[in-house]
């Protein structure tokens, strides 16, 4: 039995300690084995889903430093196997761009229960060249928010066409979302409809609350403007401040005209531009 087997022994008790501290730990056990550190590592997560979990983060630990290697094949296998640590597999892949071809073929397939992880790596990953396989998931308002996202993140011209009709979906958080894509695709008019939206108000009722959108849309603006940003009380009012400080109000209000119109951009000649 594994627990009869002293590599393995001597790895068990690394797997308790979730620290990145704890990770470092785990990481160096399976080295100093040599050769033998994965197959110890498989054999010790055997019989515990927090203990492969745990695996799957070391692999992808131990690719960072070799990508393409014995790890990296593990890590694909894995991927081949529809279980509980395939989920977990697919959102560690988000940060690693040797990974983009294999979110990419989960992206592809709206069944696959990792499609939305899948697709939000890409979005984390910038892939400019996912932005098609992206796009045919698109369906208007209808569009799922996580893929509205990613396009957001990805900011390709082509995602203003998702982006425009959801400047009118009734949920608030989504609008948000299209107007701060569209803004990051350097439009100018989609800032009024953020600035507005900084006044979005908090909903409580005895049984309920809606927080608004007012810190999302500070978010917006802090990120297309260069602004520093913390997700904190305060940074609704100090990006109201920068705005005042940035815009005059014929700006805005042009901006928001000419956004109630359709337009992302006000004309060229129009003197309420200066700022």
């Amino acid at each position: 039995m594994a627990r009869q087997d002293p590599a393995v022994l001597a790895l068990l008790p690394l797997f308790k300690d979730r620290s990145p501290q704890g990770l470092a730990g785990l990481l160096a056990g399976v080295t100093d084995l040599g050769s033998d550190g994965l197959p110890t590592l498989r054999r010790a997560a055997r019989g515990s889903k927090q203990r492969a979990l745990r695996r799957v983060d070391v692999l992808l630990a131990l690719g960072d430093s070799d990508p393409g290697g014995p790890s990296d094949r593990e890590v694909r296998e894995l991927l081949g196997v529809r279980d509980d640590t395939r989920g977990w597999l697919v959102q560690g892949m988000k940060s690693r761009p040797r990974f983009i071809p294999d979110l990419r073929a989960i992206a592809r397939d709206r069944d696959d229960p990792e499609w939305a992880w899948a697709v939000n790596g890409l979005g984390e990953l910038r892939d400019r060249d996912g932005v098609e396989i992206l796009m045919a998931h698109a369906s208007g308002q209808h569009t799922p928010f996580v893929l509205l996202d990613a396009l957001r993140k990805i900011a390709d011209p082509i995602a203003a066409l998702v982006f425009e009709p959801n400047l009118t979906h009734p949920e608030t958080r989504t609008r948000v979302f299209a107007l701060w894509g569209l803004a990051a695709l350097g439009h100018a008019t989609p800032i009024a409809g953020l600035v507005a939206l900084l006044d979005d108000p908090e909903v409580r009722t005895p049984t309920s609350y809606e927080p608004g959108e007012s810190r999302r849309a500070a978010q917006a603006l802090c990120d297309v403007l260069g602004w520093p940003f913390e997700w904190a009380p305060e940074a609704v009012q100090a990006t109201r401040e920068r705005v005042r400080a940035r815009f005059t109000d014929a700006y805005l209000a042009a901006c928001a005209e000419a956004l109630a119109r359709g337009a992302f951009d006000l004309p060229p000649d129009d003197d309420a531009k200066s700022a």
